[in-house]
């Protein structure tokens, strides 16, 4: 009995995440009203608040729109997990083509998610906020986005390191992503006003891990967002 009560309470929960995932997907649509590619980063203040998983999550919820192409890039050069979300390998990727040793098709891959296609980072380098600021990125963005719907760039945290300032003039707004009583209002405003001071366009925050009332009676999670989601440390 109560084995069907958890597996009850399991597929509820799923549903409600990939549910809460497509409201995220609505949103982020409608915050970037244009024609042609839509580029989105995803940041958090620090490690840890669930950002590459959000990352992957939304990813997905956007290329299962009709005739959605989608592209993640991990940018993350200094702390990069991307790749093992989507079960992706990670060989000749982003560091590797901004430093001349491949091509561009080289380091694109497919996904097992139909319309979801991802760029590793590669090998780690020394000098990852200078790859980032490089023309040969810039340049890469411009011709990948006759390809795709949607880019999304997957970042190391703001209050953390300067890597994602580069990325900001090349997309269209940017998603933060933070934790339920561990990120503060403090580190929350330092990376807004980073943000800002880089004239980025701020589409929403993303909080996670929310418990709610379920959570002390059934003994699982389900974690809400406000304005972009939910997340929870798995792939759906």
């Amino acid at each position: 009995m109560a084995k069907k009560t958890n597996e009850k309470r399991s597929r509820a929960l799923r549903f409600q995440v990939t549910e809460a995932y497509k409201k995220a997907r609505t949103n982020l649509v409608y915050s970037i009203i244009k024609k042609g590619c839509r580029k989105i980063i995803v940041t958090s203040p620090y490690k840890s608040e669930g950002k590459t998983t959000t990352v992957v999550n939304l990813a997905i919820a956007l290329s299962q729109q009709v005739d959605t192409k989608v592209l993640v890039i991990d940018c993350d050069l200094r702390r990069p997990t991307t790749h093992t979300l989507l079960n992706v390998k990670n060989e000749n990727g982003l560091a590797n083509f901004l430093s001349g040793e491949c091509e561009l098709g080289d380091i694109i891959t497919e996904t097992e998610k139909p319309n979801l296609d991802m760029i590793t980072y590669g090998a780690i380098p020394p000098n990852p906020s200078e790859l980032l600021s490089s023309d040969v990125m810039s340049e890469m963005v411009k011709e990948l986005e006759s390809s795709y719907d949607f880019i999304i760039f997957d970042t190391p945290p703001v209050n953390m390191v300067v890597d994602v300032i580069p990325l900001i003039g090349l997309s269209n707004g940017v998603v933060i992503v933070t934790k339920h009583k561990d990120t503060t209002y403090p580190e929350l405003n330092k990376a807004v006003d980073t943000l800002k001071r880089n004239n980025a366009k701020i589409l929403g925050v993303i909080i996670n891990q929310i418990p709610t009332l379920e959570t002390a009676k059934g003994g699982y999670y389900l974690y809400r967002a406000r304005r972009s989601g939910y997340y929870r440390s798995q792939v759906y």
